[in-house]
């Protein structure tokens, strides 16, 4: 009867010694591999929000160009006169866009809202949505954020608040500065909107500012 030999356990102990060695070099290398998907969908969600505010702030149907009038020398505008002076989101009357009206506090966000591919809203605040993609939009801070001018040489209308989380509800749930979540695991990040339709990451943002800045002009200077 032919007899076969096996492996004795040393062979065995070494066999598997150089398995978790090789395990362990390429784990690494793998893992930088594999796509970041926040990362992804930072750069996704901001170049969204720049083409949604750009297509709002250069429509003269929804934001009429009334700037000029906040430059007038205060010669020409009588102390007891009181004149409409916007700079563009704080210009706050109604529109009509796809048969809804818009108006208001919370005009932006209604407009913002129109062009997000939205897949439902949240039951308590209607300007938190999410869209097919998985994100979740909270536009509650960009509700009443601009005020409105009644005087001449008004520029600095407020800053309105975009709060995006790439994930929608799944965990973390949190911006990169908060105690309980780590600089690589963020899920959530703030784009501050200008009246002016000027936007950019907010500085405490730092790791969404690097993920989004390879493909936008997310450092140019406000102006």
């Amino acid at each position: 009867m032919r007899r076969f030999k096996g492996f004795t356990l040393t062979e065995l102990m070494v066999a598997l010694a150089v398995i978790g060695i090789v395990v362990a070099v390429v784990t690494p290398a793998v893992v930088r591999m594999r796509p970041n998907k926040n990362k992804m969908m930072v750069k996704k969600t901001f170049y969204t929000t720049e083409q949604i505010v750009s297509t709002l702030i250069n429509d003269q149907r929804f934001y009429p160009d009334v700037h000029l009038a906040c430059d007038l020398p205060a010669d020409q505008v009588e102390e007891t006169e009181e004149y409409y002076c916007a700079w563009g989101f704080d210009y706050e009357n109604k529109v009509r866009h796809e048969g809804e009206d818009y108006e208001g506090d919370d005009k932006f966000a209604g407009l913002f809202k129109s062009m997000l591919n939205v897949k439902s809203a949240d039951s308590s605040n209607k300007n938190i949505v999410y869209t097919n993609d998985g994100v979740k939009w909270d536009l509650s801070g960009t509700v009443g954020a601009w005020t409105k001018g009644k005087t001449s040489g008004v520029k600095d209308a407020g800053t309105g608040k975009l709060l995006i989380d790439v994930n929608g509800d799944e965990e973390p749930n949190c911006r990169e500065n908060d105690d309980d979540c780590s600089a690589e695991d963020f899920d959530q990040y703030q784009i501050d909107i200008y009246a002016n339709g000027k936007l950019q990451i907010n500085e405490e943002d730092e790791k969404a500012i690097e993920y989004a800045t390879i493909n936008t002009s997310i450092k140019d200077s406000i102006e």
